[in-house]
């Protein structure tokens, strides 16, 4: 063998590589984003790729889409710029666990990144961990259970738990229409159109149906509670999670991706009270009494320690369920479920304000997810996000314009709006001291 320097790559070489990492980096990053990763962790995988591969990369990822743009590592040379749209985006645990470990197996050279792009492929076209029946009945569960956290009796589970099967049967419904037929067919365009009005219907069809389920049952029992039914049987639908998501985003300085999904979690709130509001102007307009989504000033009471250590069961299993968690980690959303209930639940004790709970389980629950990814070595957001889902102020929000609804005195909905915004900010708080206090190892 020759002990002759081998000639420099050439300009198209270079070109040619920095394009296939391009590829392969739009490739993961629009796989993350689909997924649920944050934006700005998403950002940082990609920016690390690049580097660890002699390149730089600068992204600019939003929850609708990824912008991209490769060059050498000082900024020079030929640019590769890259774009990719992400038409729909939910949280898929499994898949991001899937991904991670793919570009783990780049960085450590265990394969290339054609390799690589060929197993993401896969990963896309991989059945989900969960099916739609176990999504069906785990929305269903959630609902049952979360009237159980907000202090209802077994009627107010049993109808709410009515609710969140009618709102995730018409869910199914709506994706079932928009995947049964090809859209290549142009005589199918006015039924796609249809199909994508009915879809963003959904949270205001939610609303409208939990209202009138509530109205309903009030007339039948008249003990019923709808200031319960109603959040507990639409809770499937609250963006608690994007709100806090946005905040955290944010404060990252993903301005811009952070701004999106803070109007998203604004817009789908109004949405869903609007089905609530026009159940009561119907009302009005027959005569009808219809209750108050408040609730009286008697304060609830809701049902004992067991039930609610099975709530926190059915709940945890449901949020694995829903986020896709691989089912060998399924014990982890307990574990982590417990972590945040327990914590916020001492802090109630000990009559602490809302957002010092909020603050200290989202500490507990975070620090939890990062010694154990530490452990595994797998993503944190595994076992963080299942554990969030009982802390995140979604409620708060309807609740906070539920108030301005119904009374002119716009001191009580300002009051909980800013109770939902400080409740958010703790959240972000805990999960960014947890981060330094124990950090993950990984990026994900």
């Amino acid at each position: 063998m020759s002990d002759e320097p081998s000639d420099p790559p050439t300009l198209s070489a270079r070109v040619r590589s920095r394009e296939a990492l391009a590829d392969y980096l739009l490739d993961i990053g629009a796989t993350l984003a689909a997924c649920g990763c944050p934006s700005y962790r998403l950002e940082d995988v990609i920016r690390l790729i690049a580097d660890i591969e002699g390149h730089r990369a600068d992204p600019l990822a939003l929850p609708t889409g990824l912008f991209l743009r490769v060059t050498g590592q000082d900024g020079s040379g030929p640019q590769v710029n890259r774009m990719a749209r992400v038409s729909d985006w939910g949280v898929d645990l499994a898949r991001l666990t899937l991904v991670d470990e793919v570009f783990n197996c780049v960085i450590d050279r265990r394969c290339t990144i054609e390799q690589a792009r060929e197993r993401i492929r896969e990963i896309i076209r991989r059945p989900p961990e969960w099916s739609t029946v176990d999504v069906f009945i785990a929305t269903t569960a959630l609902s049952g259970a979360s009237a159980v956290f907000f202090k209802g009796g077994l009627l107010e589970v049993l109808v709410a738990a009515i609710v969140g099967a009618v709102i995730a049967g018409s869910r199914h419904a709506l994706a079932s229409s928009r995947s049964g037929k090809a859209k290549t067919d142009p005589t199918e365009a006015a039924g796609t159109s249809r199909r994508n009005a009915r879809r963003l219907l959904s949270d205001f069809l939610g609303g409208l149906f939990a209202a009138s389920c509530a109205w309903l049952a009030l007339h039948v029992w008249p003990d019923a509670k709808p200031e319960v039914i109603v959040p507990a049987g639409a809770i499937a639908l609250f963006p608690g999670m994007t709100f806090t998501t946005g905040v955290a985003e944010v404060a990252q300085k993903n301005v811009v991706s952070g701004g999106a999904r803070l109007i998203e979690s604004g817009v789908t709130l109004l949405l869903i009270l609007f089905g609530v509001a026009l159940i009561a102007g119907v009302g009005e307009i027959v005569g009808a009494d219809m209750p108050s989504w408040l609730g009286s000033k008697n304060p609830l009471v809701g049902l004992s320690l067991p039930w609610q250590a099975l709530a926190l069961f059915v709940s945890s299993l449901a949020f694995g369920a829903l986020f896709q968690v691989p089912r060998r980690w399924l014990w982890t959303t307990f574990v982590s479920n417990a972590t945040g209930w327990i914590v916020a639940d001492v802090a109630v004790h000990y009559r602490l304000p809302g957002h010092v709970g909020a603050f200290c389980a989202a500490l507990s629950v975070c620090m939890f997810a990062n010694g154990l990814a530490r452990v595994t070595n797998r993503p944190a957001q595994l076992f963080q996000l299942p554990g969030m889902m009982l802390l995140v102020p979604g409620s708060f929000g309807f609740l906070s314009l539920s108030a301005f609804l119904e009374s002119p005195d716009t001191s009580q909905g300002m009051q909980r709006g800013f109770t939902m915004a400080l409740v958010g900010a703790a959240l972000v708080i805990g999960i960014l001291v947890a981060n330094v206090v124990v950090p993950s190892r990984k990026l994900l």
